[in-house]
């Protein structure tokens, strides 16, 4: 098996929405030059909601931001978001 590592600096992302399974396209730059000339490198993860959830949830955590409060909803907000 054939292991590929990259490394740059995000520069953005986009989803798809796949019902039970969430495709996450991460764009990355290596160098300015590839900033500059709007060329970023593109990885598409495929995973499923439950995953995307926990990568979600460990992000926050690292960054030190705080995570949303969802204890102290009234009865509609429950029911309808």
């Amino acid at each position: 098996m054939r292991i590929m590592e990259n490394h740059g600096a995000l520069v953005g992302w986009t989803h798809q929405d796949l019902g039970n399974r969430v495709l996450l396209c991460v764009e990355s730059v290596r160098t300015p030059e590839d900033a500059k000339n709007h060329s970023p490198d593109v990885t598409r993860v495929l995973m499923t909601k439950k995953q995307a959830a926990v990568l979600g949830d460990f992000l926050l955590g690292l960054s030190g931001e705080s995570r949303p409060d969802r204890g102290d909803r009234g009865m509609l907000k429950r029911l309808f978001g």
